[in-house]
């Protein structure tokens, strides 16, 4: 699904009453000219920006739902489920997505709650959504045809693992680890994409914006019968 960000934010700073230089001020720009920018079209905010404007003004981001996950609810035959929707933001497992389309393979994943423990180990969905990658170079971890469940109260680099953030602009799936001297190394899993890794200094680390860490995949592979 495409959403008109320049209508939605224009939306949300006349929500929140301001200017477009208090809403730059607000934002960490350093003129108006950023928030016009991004009001007339020509750039796409980032993710974080987006989560910015939204606390700000205290207009929802253009795909969150009330919640994260939404509350329990009955399918047709009466069984109680749980619902994990989309998490709807483009993003890459090779050289990085700026607010890029991608493909959408589920909105929404329903699991009845009885068999939430037994499927995932928990019964404790907050925060989770589902992810659609895009990309090759987190094989075999994450193969290209999946559906991924991500974390999305992560938002800090806790611990080695596979994370959704934006260095520099662009939203990347990659492999975060603690190196040498407190820098961040960004790695593939799949090893003919080693020349794309790359290393996070630690006066950097306020260009990285953690979204999430990815917890489970989905492989979706249908095979003929």
């Amino acid at each position: 699904m495409t959403y008109d960000l320049a209508k939605w934010a224009t939306e949300a700073r006349k929500a929140a009453g301001m200017t477009q230089e208090d809403f730059a001020f607000e934002l960490g720009f350093s003129t108006k000219a950023s928030v016009n920018a991004i009001e007339k079209g020509r750039n796409k905010p980032t993710f974080e920006t987006m989560v910015k404007i939204s606390e700000i003004s205290g207009f929802p981001l253009p795909y969150q739902d009330d919640f994260h996950m939404k509350r329990p609810s009955e399918s047709s035959d009466g069984i109680e489920t749980a619902r994990l929707d989309l998490f709807d933001v483009a993003a890459s497992c090779g050289s990085g997505h700026l607010n890029a389309d991608y493909p959408e393979l589920l909105h929404s994943l329903e699991i009845p709650k009885s068999a939430l423990k037994e499927l995932l180990g928990t019964d404790n969905l907050h925060g989770v959504k589902l992810m659609s990658p895009d990309g090759d170079s987190m094989e075999p971890t994450i193969p290209p045809k999946s559906i991924t469940l991500i974390k999305t109260d992560v938002v800090e680099f806790e611990s080695s693992g596979v994370y959704l953030f934006t260095f520099q602009g662009y939203t990347y799936i990659k492999r975060l680890a603690r190196g040498k001297a407190g820098v961040i190394h960004v790695t593939s899993d799949n090893p003919i994409y080693g020349k794309s890794d790359f290393v996070i200094e630690p006066e950097e680390f306020d260009d990285l914006f953690i979204h999430g860490k990815f917890w489970k995949v989905l492989p979706l592979n249908f095979l003929d019968i």
